[in-house]
């Protein structure tokens, strides 16, 4: 075992030594490798900031589309965040069906319940987490988890316990300032958390008017709330006020909304044609991007297997002087594998310092102007960095042994006679 762990610590040390002996041939070629995958980095680090922001400035502007109760007055100029609070619902369980329409890519539903804060008449609009686009894109402080999310101008501070029809409930975000009044004056908080409430309240109403409250979460809901009201304990879980749909990149608004048209008693609502062509031109544009850095780097892999197929026949005769003395086949293919390794890796390493380099002056020139426009630049996550520098690095060595690997087994097949007279010739 230990031979054989020597045996190829003398290999890699022979492929190392061939990298010295024609540096500038090998520094070229490390060069070509060094700006497909510095350029690959950037574009894939870029390309992620850019779509975040633009992502989360386009959830913004809100839906494509609203479906909402036939009855219900929506405000058009906010079709994107909310409708007008109403008693007019639909059943929870048409997302399913709104879902399976072609060209849709989310359906957000939204409940909006009148309710006490605080003794004060407030309203409550009830959202899922998971598939919502248009509330949690507006978070400015917090983290939106459980619990309420305050609009923009409510005067309570992040942190902050304030009593919901007599429950106790934790302020854990803060929107920013939207401008239209229903969404900067209601509270938000999740479809289970709205349960939560209402369960509150059925059990204060099922206690004896004369028990006291033996503690705070005790305490009986507030008499006095309309049929439809969190307070009442009468409000209907299965139901929700809108469905908030974002088209696909590829949908076209006539088609969804002639889909959506066999529902009944709905009302379909389109929100500004602009902002959604604009949104799904940036999704095709995104992908093109991605189609491009891919075919370059296509590109790259073909260059090098050229580059490895000359090399490798430039030493005909001394891969054939090798397997003359008596080495063997595997071990001929593993210098030549190893030599390309050495060299693309390297080239992968120095390709994430040029890499950084161009990242920084795009976020100095571009980058600062995106957010002169509202679209933010933030850097991704430190692990999304750490994997993509490690996938570059090991892309950089696949792509060494990919482009010599098939020169490589064309070698290994070689006589060691016919290597030496092919180079005669």
């Amino acid at each position: 075992m230990s031979g054989r762990r020597h045996d190829r610590w003398l290999l890699i040390r022979l492929a190392a030594q061939n990298v010295g002996r024609c540096r500038l041939r090998a520094m070229f070629l490390g060069a070509a490798v060094m700006l497909g995958v510095g350029i690959g980095f950037a574009s894939f680090v870029a390309g992620w900031a850019l779509w975040q922001g633009m992502a989360q400035s386009f959830a913004r502007m809100g839906a494509d589309l609203l479906v909402v109760p036939r009855a219900t007055l929506v405000n058009i100029t906010a079709s994107l965040l909310t409708v007008q609070p109403t008693d007019e619902t639909l059943a929870a369980e048409l997302a399913q069906r709104i879902s399976a329409i072609p060209g849709l890519a989310r359906v957000a539903p939204q409940r909006i319940v009148p309710a006490l804060v605080e003794g004060n008449s407030a309203t409550l609009i009830a959202f899922d987490p998971a598939q919502d686009f248009s509330v949690l894109s507006w978070v400015e402080a917090g983290q939106g988890g459980p619990g309420l999310i305050a609009g923009g101008v409510l005067p309570i501070r992040l942190g902050e316990t304030v009593s919901v029809c007599g429950m106790p409930m934790r302020i854990s975000g803060r929107l920013g300032k939207t401008g239209v009044g229903p969404f900067d004056e209601s509270y938000f908080l999740s479809f289970d958390a709205l349960a939560e409430i209402v369960l509150f309240c059925r059990r204060s109403d099922a206690r004896p008017k004369s028990a006291a409250p033996a503690k705070v979460d005790d305490v009986p809901a507030v008499a006095g709330m309309s049929h439809a009201g969190a307070c009442s304990g009468d409000l209907q879980l299965d139901r929700v006020s809108a469905f908030l749909l974002q088209l696909s990149p590829a949908a076209k608004v006539e088609d969804v909304k002639f889909a959506l048209a066999r529902f009944a008693d709905v009302k379909i609502v389109e929100g500004n044609g602009v902002l959604t062509s604009s949104r799904q031109a940036l999704s095709t544009l995104l992908i093109g991007m991605a189609v491009f850095t891919a075919l370059e780097l296509a590109a790259l892999l073909i260059l090098l297997a050229l580059l490895f197929s000359a090399i490798v026949q430039e030493r005909y005769r001394e891969v054939g002087l090798l397997r003359a003395l008596g080495a063997k086949p595997n071990q001929i293919m593993t210098i030549i594998l190893a030599e390309a390794a050495v060299i693309t890796g390297l080239g992968g390493l120095a390709g994430l310092g040029f890499g950084a380099a161009v990242l920084l002056m795009f976020a100095r020139s571009l980058g600062f102007y995106f957010a002169l426009l509202g679209v933010p630049f933030s850097w991704p996550p430190a692990a999304v960095l750490e994997a993509g520098a490690l996938l570059a690095i090991v892309f950089s060595v696949a792509l060494g042994l990919l482009g010599a690997f098939l020169p490589a087994w064309r070698v290994r097949r070689m006589e060691p006679y016919a290597l030496i007279q092919a180079e005669a010739r």
